[in-house]
């Protein structure tokens, strides 16, 4: 069994700790590195090892998008646990959207057998 030999660990990369890594369906990297000594967060956008895009956000701009995706993420939630603890329909419930809809559908004719022209503006 031939087993390679290790790499020297001076050509090993480690990433700092202030930098986070997320891949996309399309093979794309998100990559967000603080740099906190020139006050930013660095933000590019990586293909297979090719940097495509860099946004550099400010410490405030960071707080303020770090603020947008925490309230999209909280609303997103709340609606997930509505959705969770809503009571099946019934079959009441669905013989009055299944009426509904036929009563709006025999106006719709009806509206447009009296007044064939309106239906043409």
């Amino acid at each position: 069994m031939n087993v390679a030999p290790l790499a020297p660990v001076s050509s090993i990369y480690e990433l700092p700790t202030g930098r986070v890594l997320f891949s996309d369906s399309e093979d794309r990297v998100l990559r967000a590195t603080w740099h906190l000594e020139q006050g930013l967060v660095n933000l590019s956008v990586w293909h297979d090892d090719r940097c495509t895009e860099t946004f550099r956000l400010s410490l405030g701009d960071a707080a303020q998008f770090v603020a947008f995706l925490v309230g999209g993420l909280s609303d997103a939630t709340t609606r997930l646990l509505h959705a969770v603890a809503a009571p099946p329909p019934t079959a009441a419930a669905d013989r009055r959207v299944v009426w509904t809809r036929r009563i709006s559908s025999g106006r719709a004719r009806l509206a447009d057998w009296i007044n064939p022209g309106d239906a043409d503006s």
